[in-house]
């Protein structure tokens, strides 16, 4: 489910948060393959808080492959960045402030960091978005393959 290299990238990035104190929850597919979901695993999805992101950006600065910045597509309106890391693609982006676009209209995402479940995961120790969360931003995607799977494992 996991390779290697996502392993070893995953500890990198929890053992620097946890050594600098920095809030985080593990989001998309992570979060579902953590919950149990058998999605094959793309790249790794965090967010961190908007203080704390610039920092976020310089201590990962060597693998960087897009710099902290604005990013709005047909589905997202967000402050993150690009890292790659071990061959893995890393997505870093801002819990707050953050928007996803569903039917056209915008709408805002009200993350809270202190909700993410503290769940063991390969030996890792690791603050994940809440089950709930993660099916109900699904929804908002109309990503309903992704829905059914997730309802599945409640």
């Amino acid at each position: 489910m996991i390779s290697e290299n996502h392993l070893k990238t995953l500890k990198l990035l929890i053992s620097t948060f946890d050594e600098y104190q920095i809030p985080y929850q593990i989001t998309g597919g992570l979060a579902g393959n953590i919950y149990g979901s058998k999605w094959p695993l793309q790249d790794i999805d965090i967010e961190v808080p908007q203080t704390r992101i610039a920092e976020v950006a310089e201590l990962f600065g060597e693998y960087t492959v897009r710099p902290l910045s604005r990013f709005v597509d047909e589905e997202f309106d967000l402050m993150f960045l690009a890292l790659r890391i071990n061959d893995i693609d890393v997505e870093i982006n801002q819990a707050e402030d953050a928007f996803i676009f569903s039917d056209g209209i915008r709408i805002q995402l009200d993350t809270d960091l202190s909700q993410a479940r503290r769940l063991n995961f390969c030996g890792l120790n690791l603050l994940v978005q809440p089950l709930d969360n993660i099916i109900k931003y699904k929804k908002l995607l109309k990503r309903h393959n992704d829905v059914s799977d997730l309802i599945k494992l409640q």
